[in-house]
Order: structure tokens, then C-alpha cells, then sequence
């Protein structure tokens, strides 16, 4: 089996029930039309979106699900599931050995598409009995510098 060019990089994130401190929401901003400067001070989705129970980051190598906002060096937010919906995009094992980020496409005959958001990228069509779903990615964090 070939392998893996580039490491998977797996972070689990905390799962406490409390929030770590220094994250605070100040408010809302819009990319379009301004709004009104009003601090709001609230508990951040974000901290939710990254310390629920079952979630875990990984970190993008390559740019080949980019049509979907994710890029190399992007890390995803994963939530631990072995069952996915048509569309979704997911973490899954390949032949128990190898880890692949794609959007998920059920086939006639027992066939799983694996589809690359992006011009660039490769898409798999695969019998289902060869694919573990490892999760459901339901968020990303990008670092601008």
C-alpha cells in the first residue's frame, strides 16, 4: 500500500466543561455593510465549538479541498462519528492504514465516493466496506499572520 506522504498531525482539543480563560465574544462585525460598535461581552461560541465532548483538530496539508474554505495549514475541528450524511465533508480511515479529508457521496452497489473540493484534487470511488468514518468536521480555524 503506498504510503502517506505527509504526516497527520492529530490534536485533541480539552473537553472540560469549563471554558478555558482569555477567549472572551466582544460582539458581532460585519465584512459588508458596517454596523453599530457595541461591546457585548458573552460567552464565545467558539470556545464551545472547540472543547465539546468527541472533538479534536487536525491540521490541513495539502489545498485540495479549497473550493470548501480549507486550506494547507488551516487545522479542522472534527466531531468523533462513524456515520455521515451525503455532502458532508469527513475524516476517514482508507483500508485501515491511511487518513483522508473529503466530501462524502453514497453510491449505488455498496460505493462510496470520496470527493475533492477543488480542480486540483483527486476523488476516490471506493467499495463502502474499505472506509471507517473517523468524524464529521464541523468547524475550522485559520491563523493569519
Amino acid at each position: 500500500m503506498k504510503q502517506n506522504k505527509h504526516p497527520v498531525k492529530i490534536m485533541l482539543l480539552p473537553t472540560s466543561t469549563r471554558p478555558p480563560p482569555g477567549l472572551v465574544e466582544l460582539g458581532r462585525v460585519a465584512a459588508g455593510i458596517p454596523l453599530e460598535a457595541v461591546e457585548e461581552k458573552q460567552r464565545s461560541e467558539l470556545l464551545e465549538l472547540l472543547t465539546a465532548p468527541g472533538r479534536y483538530a487536525l491540521q490541513v496539508v495539502d489545498d485540495s479541498m479549497s473550493e470548501a474554505g480549507i486550506l494547507a495549514g488551516d487545522f479542522i475541528v472534527v466531531q468523533s462519528q462513524h456515520q455521515a450524511r451525503n455532502g458532508d465533508i469527513v475524516v476517514a480511515l482508507l483500508d485501515s492504514e491511511q487518513v483522508i479529508l473529503k466530501r462524502i457521496r453514497y453510491a449505488p452497489q455498496n460505493r462510496i465516493r470520496l470527493l475533492a473540493d477543488s480542480p486540483a484534487g483527486e476523488d476516490l470511488v471506493v467499495d463502502d466496506s474499505r472506509i471507517v468514518i473517523q468524524g464529521r468536521v464541523i468547524g475550522q480555524v485559520r491563523r493569519y499572520r
